[in-house]
């Protein structure tokens, strides 16, 4: 068993975890207020992209980035 019962690894989190927190670190504190809470978003995903990789949702979502169907 790995990190909190998943199967990634302690090493692995932790590069996951310290890049989403260098992510996060680059917006400007004045617009902090705007950028929805992390938590927040994970909650509205729904239920049809749980059966997914991420990798497709990666791929879906850039594609729509792109073609400007969500900003």
């Amino acid at each position: 068993m790995g990190f909190i019962g998943t199967s990634i690894t302690e090493n692995d989190a932790e590069v996951i975890l310290t890049s989403l927190v260098k992510t996060y670190s680059v917006i400007p504190q004045q617009l902090r207020p705007y950028v929805p809470d992390l938590e927040l978003v994970l909650e509205s995903i729904p239920r049809e992209a749980r059966k997914y990789s991420l990798e497709e949702l990666i791929e879906l979502l850039s594609w729509a980035a792109k073609n400007q169907i969500v900003v």
